[in-house]
């Protein structure tokens, strides 16, 4: 993506106001940045084309936290806290076929 930077099989989107995760990352990323922006909602099906995709570092308000987004070769869990999210859409982790846990805490949630 023209937004963010890419190394290797990361892609660094810090600090770019961003809004939503943005289209066009790399099919091959393995690591994506996403700290200080003021993403809010996972769009449905955002990450079902990054089938390698490790983790995803996010950050709030300088607290770093780190969502680990699970495929056949990470591990089991997933970490979504002190975020910004404040709904996920039916689905969204559909592709992580590997994903037993996840906790999504003092987030913002439109209940």
């Amino acid at each position: 993506s023209s937004q963010c930077s890419c190394s290797g099989k990361t892609v660094d989107c810090y600090s770019r106001s961003l809004a939503s995760v943005p289209a066009g990352i790399p099919t091959t990323t393995q690591v994506l940045g996403l700290s200080s922006n003021q993403i809010t909602k996972l769009e449905p099906g955002v990450f079902d084309r990054l089938t390698a995709l490790n983790i995803v570092f996010w950050t709030a308000w300088a607290r770093v936290t780190c969502i680990a987004v699970l495929t056949e070769r990470s591990a089991k869990q997933s970490r979504v806290n002190a975020g910004q999210l404040k709904s996920i859409p039916r689905g969204a982790f559909d592709n992580l076929k590997s994903l037993t846990h996840i906790w999504l805490y003092n987030n913002p949630w439109d209940c």
